[in-house]
């Protein structure tokens, strides 16, 4: 079976990348796509591999790695030969059973259990992946979660009118509904409905 690795569009654009020497960019790029690097963002591999793969000295080797460490960007250990990629998740990440399945299965047979704590804990989701966290933790309001966080508010009207937009913020999902609530208060003045929306609610 094929195996893929994905590297995103903004790797070559990245400052960091735009940092690194030739050998430093094709160094991180091979720890990335190599054969031996497993879903979970944690493998094995020996320098002298590294080193016959890319054609380099160990001594080169070496000294790539270790600069990559100091920059946060791995952690390997020279004892088991393991290697943790600092954000690996963020490319390859998956919500398929299998694969979730897989990765479980990668990390029981981690022997340096420290890495897997560096893979969970140097993970900072980007802005995208916090969107879209943020989505899909979104549920709309009852009629009687409204009343209760703006009992002024026409919640039926506010309940509908975004019902109809579903529940879209211009060209955005909504994320927080009582953002949304306060700004319809504010906009609309508290005033009951009279059939129609006010201009500025229509322009949500």
């Amino acid at each position: 079976m094929a195996i893929f690795r994905k590297i995103h569009t903004s790797f070559w654009s990245d400052t960091f990348i735009q940092d690194l020497d030739n050998d430093q960019r094709l160094f991180y790029l091979y720890l990335l796509t190599n054969e031996r690097t497993k879903q979970c963002g944690i493998y094995e591999i020996s320098k002298k591999q590294m080193a016959f793969d890319l054609g380099y000295s160990i001594d080169r080797v070496s000294k790539l790695l270790k600069y990559f460490i100091n920059t946060g960007k791995v952690l390997y250990n020279e004892t088991t030969k393991e290697i943790a990629i600092k954000n690996w998740g963020k490319y390859n990440n998956s919500t398929s059973p299998k694969v979730l399945s897989c990765i479980k299965s990668e990390l029981d047979d981690v022997k340096d259990r420290v890495l897997i704590e560096y893979i969970k804990g140097m993970h900072t989701p980007s802005q995208e992946e916090q969107e879209e966290e943020k989505n899909k933790r979104f549920k709309k309001p009852t009629f009687e979660q409204l009343k209760e966080y703006k009992p002024n508010i026409d919640a039926q009207r506010f309940l509908d009118f975004y019902d109809s937009k579903g529940w879209m913020v211009g060209k955005n999902k909504m994320t927080d509904w009582k953002a949304a609530a306060r700004g319809w208060e504010s906009r609309n003045n508290n005033v009951p409905s009279q059939g129609k929306l006010p201009k500025a609610t229509l322009d949500d």
